[in-house]
């Protein structure tokens, strides 16, 4: 999947977004970013708050999505391993956005994080059909930081294809799901 302008856009805005809270990312870094001029970042985003805003809702629409395409499975290893599939392959293709659905997981700024709380619940509804407690949650949790730290860094490294399969099996069994023997070899 080769990003739009307008998602590229959104994917950088996003990963300073994820990664510094809204109050401490300005317009200007994110021009900077995503290789606009503030005045052409501007043409397309009147405000920092609506850029944000758009950034959220994109993260909405992918978290649905993907929740969307394993809903129709039970609950268990196969809708799990198809979830983590899905995650995985977001997260290389558009990195910025899960720096944000992270931030849903796992808050890292200080910004209120109101408006993130709700991008987390179709995560956890891709993995279940009721908010996940206990034992669960703990994996989930892990399986979700796990899946986006590894892609993060596979992005970085420029390792994304090479590093996909071993991001599945890890996140995986971070859920507490065997991985088969011949799987750790892809």
């Amino acid at each position: 999947m080769i990003p739009s302008a307008s998602s590229a856009l959104l994917d950088a805005a996003a990963g300073l977004f994820g990664r510094h809270g809204f109050d401490r990312t300005s317009v200007q870094a994110v021009a900077d970013a995503a290789g606009y001029s503030k005045a052409g970042l501007l043409h397309h985003f009147p405000t920092k708050l609506a850029l944000y805003q758009a950034v959220l809702q994109e993260c909405r629409v992918e978290s649905e999505r993907v929740r969307d395409r394993v809903r129709s499975l039970p609950v268990g290893a196969e809708r799990d391993r198809r979830a983590i599939e899905l995650l995985v392959d977001l997260s290389l293709a558009r990195p910025g956005l899960v720096s944000v659905l992270l931030s849903t997981v796992v808050p890292m700024g200080d910004d209120d994080t109101t408006e993130l709380d709700a991008l987390g619940d179709p995560l956890f509804e891709a993995f279940a059909d009721a908010p996940p407690s206990g034992a669960r949650q703990i994996r989930l949790t892990g399986a979700l930081v796990t899946l986006g730290v590894l892609s993060l860094e596979a992005r970085r490294s420029d390792n994304a294809s090479e590093w996909r399969n071993e991001i599945v099996n890890t996140s995986f069994d971070t859920l507490g799901h065997s991985v088969p023997p011949a799987s750790l070899a892809d």
